[in-house]
């Protein structure tokens, strides 16, 4: 089931509504649900709180009445909160969306040759992990820690993505890249279409995975 759609109120500009769209906070910036909501249970009792995109960093919390998310807004809206990690919050009200009408035609259409795309720098090479070298891979990765986001789980290396701004981090160095990748970027280095490959540097690596329930 996916995420329900939330916007902003139309009409009047400032229009309360017991949802709020909170920014800055949720699992990608090491902020459970539950911690999110003990907090905002101080205004009101609230109906629960859920994400609002797949980031990770942003959250819908609902409230039963529109009083208790207005005391929260006034309250928390662009200030240090301490209960949650001194992260400033971002907040404006939200309602829920009625649900898309019709059938919605969402397939991406798939190309098997990179020429196909016409995107410059994008090379598509079948089978370039063997099975028995993708075992291995999995192996090597599952045997390093991971830090879990709300869908998903990663490892950084490298440089760290950041999902609040969807960009690398490019002041923040974590580390050098693990040696399981060390026959991959080999492989990568010696590819014969890569034009100027002596100069460049392979040193940022993002692994994904599943949040396993």
């Amino acid at each position: 089931m996916g995420l329900q759609r939330f916007g902003r109120p139309k009409g009047v500009e400032g229009k309360s509504s017991p949802n709020l769209f909170v920014a800055n906070c949720g699992p990608a910036v090491g902020l459970s649900h539950d911690t999110i909501a003990s907090v905002f249970s101080a205004f009101g009792e609230l109906k629960g709180v859920c994400s609002a995109d797949e980031s990770g960093a942003r959250v819908i919390v609902s409230y039963c009445d529109e009083s208790s998310s207005k005391a929260a807004l006034e309250a928390l809206d662009g200030h240090p909160c301490p209960d949650l990690g001194g992260r400033s919050l971002h907040i404006r009200n939200s309602v829920l969306q009625p649900p898309l009408q019709g059938k919605v035609n969402d397939s991406v259409p798939v190309s098997l040759v990179d020429l196909d795309l016409n995107i410059p720098g994008l090379y598509l090479l079948h089978d370039f992990v063997s099975p028995q070298v993708e075992e291995e891979l999995l192996a090597a990765v599952d045997d390093k820690p991971w830090k879990s986001l709300a869908k998903r789980r990663v490892q950084h290396y490298g440089y760290e993505f950041c999902y609040e701004t969807r960009n690398v981090n490019t002041r923040q160095h974590l580390s050098e890249l693990p040696s399981f990748i060390s026959p991959i970027l080999e492989r990568i280095s010696l590819f014969p279409n890569l034009d100027n490959h002596a100069n460049i540097v392979l040193d940022q690596l993002t692994v994904c995975g599943n949040v396993i329930l």
